[in-house]
């Protein structure tokens, strides 16, 4: 008979909880059209800089790369980070105030974003109750907290042909 301590046990669901939220995010992020895959983060950081593999544009956080960004508007490849996913609706929450990133997300024509898995909270509610705020969307399944709400009348329509997501497993 296996005995184990309450934090153990503590533990052990709240790993079981973040797998079943990321397996909701990658699920509803591929039902919304991205093409979303769980990753290990050193075989991320790995390939993405190896030398064929080319961003125009780039702006991590959690990782640091041996490339440089060129230019936001000519960007055909653009890798971001991404602050929060969304596990029930499959959305990333990008908060910035860096209007290159912003423009990025509507100019580029494959939209790489990249967010650690201990960043995928359940639902909206969750997100507000952290950040205290609403947060806007903007299309393609990427919402932000730096668009005012009063622009509710802008039509956003991005240029991103494809969104990649890819979940660093960092839990």
């Amino acid at each position: 008979m296996e005995v184990i301590t309450y934090t153990q046990e503590k533990n052990l669901l709240l790993k079981e909880n973040k797998s079943k939220l990321l397996d909701s995010f990658l699920s509803n992020s591929n039902n919304a059209g991205n093409e979303a895959l769980k990753v290990d983060t050193h075989l991320f950081i790995e390939a993405a800089n190896k030398k064929n593999i080319q961003f125009e544009f780039i702006r991590m956080k959690s990782c640091v790369l041996d490339k440089i960004s060129f230019n936001v508007s000519n960007a055909q490849n653009a890798l971001i980070e991404a602050d929060f996913a969304i596990a029930d609706t499959g959305t990333l929450i990008v908060d910035t105030i860096d209007s290159d990133v912003l423009l990025t997300v509507f100019l580029a024509e494959v939209l790489h974003v990249v967010i650690p898995a201990s960043k995928i909270l359940h639902s909206m509610d969750d997100f507000e109750m952290i950040k205290g705020t609403r947060a806007v969307d903007m299309g393609r399944g990427i919402a932000s907290v730096s668009v005012s709400s009063s622009s509710k009348e802008l039509c956003f329509s991005p240029k991103v042909l494809c969104t990649m997501v890819y979940v660093l497993e960092d839990i």
